[in-house]
């Protein structure tokens, strides 16, 4: 009883502590870590690289996914999106996460006049790196069908040009398809990009 009249106070204040430190470990420590939605599967598709391996939904299984669609020879949206792309491929990149947690995969629905050639010479001016970033082609028909799929949708005009949505699309690595991203939005950057990948890892 001596001892614990004279060091009452002490023994208060550690107790205070000690449950300050039980409040702020169950607030912030435990806290489960931000998931995006499940939105829908991921449509499965298998298509050819540029260096003629196929290439399929299911063979990059394991990895988060960056899926865009575009066309080499499009005006507008797609060159400055596959730049911000190549931004967050140099992040996956020093991070040490591309390629082995993180994976993107470029798609054109022009496979007409993007040939592997002209698709190299595409890719190769934004510096990207063919171990963590597919460039894949296939059937037109088939790959605006799968465009839409994976909500892009795309439209082919009489002239040979195209409309289509300008959409980034995550994949986790299951195969599921948790957030849609609007490639033409001024204010998005490769960071907020990655944050949202980093989710998915």
């Amino acid at each position: 009883m001596v001892f614990l009249k004279k060091h009452s106070f002490k023994i208060a204040v550690l107790a205070l502590c000690a449950a300050m430190g039980i409040y702020l470990f169950i607030t912030y420590g435990m806290q489960p870590k931000q998931t995006l939605p499940i939105l829908k599967a991921a449509p499965d598709f298998q298509m050819t690289d540029i260096n003629g391996e196929q290439v399929s939904l299911k063979s990059t299984n394991g990895k988060a996914r960056i899926v865009y669609f575009y066309f080499a020879n499009c005006p507008d949206v797609c060159p400055p999106t596959t730049f911000l792309l190549s931004q967050v491929q140099d992040k996956l990149a020093d991070s040490g996460k591309l390629g082995t947690k993180a994976e993107l995969i470029s798609i054109t629905f022009d496979p007409e006049r993007d040939t592997p050639e002209v698709i190299r010479n595409f890719a190769s001016r934004l510096d990207a790196d063919f171990n963590g970033w597919h460039f894949l082609r296939g059937d037109e028909a088939e790959t605006n069908k799968l465009a839409g799929e994976f909500g892009a949708p795309v439209i082919k005009n009489e002239d040979g040009t195209f409309m289509h949505m300008n959409v980034i699309t995550l994949v986790d690595k299951d195969g599921q398809i948790r957030k849609w991203i609007n490639g033409s939005d001024e204010n998005l950057t490769a960071d907020q990009i990655v944050d949202e990948l980093k989710k998915l890892y």
